[in-house]
């Protein structure tokens, strides 16, 4: 089973202690929900628009998905938990997007760093960079591996 977020619309303003958000589940290449999320707490909101019911999706996900611990406390995987991991995966993709425009990122040691590049030209901050360590990925350029490696990095310290 495919799981994946589609027409995501995500309002950081409105989000208080939850993102607010809305956004289309797909299951398999076929529209399944309409998510949505009002940022103040909640729980997220699903309205059934496909042939799979929620507690269908959640039963597979307890199957194929590994238990979490949070505090000392096991998880199952549900909806919910698979549509917050798309969620953050997809807001943090859109940042390093941004990010890509105005600095010059790299990943160094198993961290990401971040240069402005203040208008100069991004060779020749990267160069700088690689000068004083020859290890540094440079992520701007360096195609999907590259930022998916960076995402996995950001992911993991949130």
């Amino acid at each position: 089973m495919k799981i994946e977020l589609r027409r995501i619309n995500h309002n950081p303003r409105l989000s208080e202690e939850t993102d607010a958000f809305t956004a289309e589940i797909w299951i398999d290449g076929e529209r399944a929900f309409k998510a949505r999320n009002q940022g103040q707490g909640g729980c997220d909101l699903y309205r059934q628009v496909g042939r799979w019911t929620e507690a269908e999706v959640n039963a597979w996900l307890k199957v194929n998905r590994p238990i979490r611990s949070f505090q000392g406390l096991s998880l199952e995987h549900d909806l919910e938990a698979e549509v917050g991991d798309l969620l953050a995966y997809e807001l943090e993709y859109r940042r390093l997007k941004r990010l890509l425009r105005t600095n010059l990122i790299t990943i160094e040691r198993g961290q990401i760093f971040q240069y402005p590049l203040r208008k100069r030209p991004l060779d020749l901050v990267a160069r700088a960079v690689t000068a004083t360590n020859r290890q540094a990925v440079i992520v701007n350029g360096g195609g999907d591996d590259a930022i998916q490696q960076a995402l996995a990095i950001l992911l993991a310290t949130n």
